[in-house]
């Protein structure tokens, strides 16, 4: 029983799901000109498997942790001629934890994860936001370098 909990264990520590894709746009004014950015965002849920079946008498100590990260891809345009792409990464917007086998709580997690997708969206707009500031001084870069050259 040992080795057929040890090999569950070790096939649950790295199983990890796709999840739906959401996108923005927006449009920022610049002197060089309109700058537009499109977002497309995924999530990923990642699953580790911990604890162990409890033996005759004894407790399960089994769980299913895990979490879900969020990945935005950033396409940058100011007119036709400069383009720019940019990657994030945020780890652990939601994270959660139930009792059992990591196979058997996928629909679950999806579940709770689609419930979430607001909280998901807002992770999404924030990095937007920040995104913002960097998206002006690669445009002010390639605006400065149309000029001198």
């Amino acid at each position: 029983m040992k080795t057929f909990a040890l090999a569950g264990l070790a096939a649950g520590l790295a199983l990890a799901m796709p999840a739906q894709a959401m996108e923005h746009s927006t449009v920022i004014e610049h002197p060089a000109g309109q700058i537009t950015a499109d977002y497309t965002g995924s999530t990923r849920v990642e699953m580790k498997q911990v604890g162990s079946v409890g033996g005759a008498g004894r407790a399960s100590s089994l769980r299913c942790q895990w979490s879900v990260s969020l990945s935005v891809e950033r396409q940058a345009r100011v007119g036709a001629n400069l383009q720019a792409k940019r990657s994030m990464l945020r780890d652990d917007v939601i994270t959660g934890s139930s009792p059992g086998w990591c196979s058997e709580r996928g629909s679950g997690i999806d579940r709770v994860v689609e419930a979430r997708r607001d909280d998901l969206r807002s992770a999404m707009m924030a990095m937007v936001a920040q995104d913002r500031a960097v998206i002006l001084v690669e445009a002010e870069g390639a605006h400065a370098g149309q000029r001198e050259g």
